[in-house]
């Protein structure tokens, strides 16, 4: 009887670790999960309740007033990508504030462990021969930012993605340029009450998988009279597809309002 029972509670026992182990597990594989398209969505939706609020300009007086080639000058450090140090098939880069770009964008990374900001640091960039205190620029934000993956050559990743500039974004496919560019959502083109210009406000980009052959993204929009969600799936190659989710809130009428997408659309290689 002794035996039985013994038998019985190590069955038992084993029984209860590999559902823990399993809970566990799904947990783990789960943890990307844990934050999505539904809640951008919310938080456009809860955005768009509210009267709109137009962002501060936060940007020291010395990079108002850089020309368009002192501004190129800024150049973000390759070395400090996020995930090159991971050696993850898509890194990261990001762009400066200044000139155009008055407002911050806020920028997180979905992990298994959550949802981590990442901080502006000054450390990041390269200012060329541009004379900006460091010290000055600390508590900025970014203004967009470019992802690379290795289209063109196994030994090196090459820019396929670009956020940067109200809903501007454009990707690229093997032996391109430039690539496709489009915007999230214009308001009002070419109407004598002139346009709205949109703008990504903030971006949540996941971790990938080691071996992962997409990136998935998702966005917040805010304009005057609207704010959406969107999310983004990066299938770069030979022809880079980026299949788009949206959902728009609006806070009043809108005349005109155009949804200008990549969806499932190649990117043309130049010949």
């Amino acid at each position: 009887m002794r035996t039985q029972h013994a038998g019985r509670d190590i069955a038992t026992l084993r029984a209860v670790s590999l559902a823990f182990i399993a809970c566990i597990a799904l947990l783990v594989s789960a943890g990307c999960a844990a934050f999505g398209f539904d809640d951008v969505a919310l938080r456009a939706k809860e955005l768009a309740a509210s009267a709109y609020k137009k962002p501060d300009v936060n940007l020291p007086k010395a990079l108002q007033e850089l020309t368009y080639d002192q501004y190129r000058d800024i150049r973000f450090r390759p070395d400090r990508a996020l995930w090159r140090k991971a050696k993850l098939p898509f890194e990261v880069m990001f762009f400066h504030q200044g000139l155009y770009y008055n407002y911050p964008v806020y920028m997180h990374e979905i992990a298994a462990d959550g949802v981590h900001d990442i901080r502006f640091d000054p450390n990041f960039f390269d200012y060329g021969k541009n004379e900006l205190d460091p010290n000055a620029l600390r508590g900025l934000g970014f203004a967009g930012f470019r992802v690379h993956f290795a289209i063109n050559s196994p030994k090196y990743k090459d820019e396929v993605l670009v956020f940067q500039g109200a809903s501007y974004f454009r990707a690229l496919g093997t032996g391109q340029r430039y690539g496709i560019s489009a915007r999230g959502l214009a308001i009002d083109t070419a109407l004598m009450s002139g346009e709205e210009f949109p703008r990504f406000t903030e971006f949540w980009i996941e971790r990938p998988a080691p071996q992962a052959r997409e990136l998935r993204i998702y966005a917040l929009l805010d304009s005057p009279r609207a704010a959406g969600a969107y999310g983004f799936v990066l299938r770069p190659g030979v022809d880079t597809v980026l299949d788009v989710r949206e959902q728009i809130y609006l806070r009043q009428n809108v005349s005109k309002l155009e949804h200008v997408l990549l969806r499932r659309e190649p990117a043309q290689r130049h010949r």
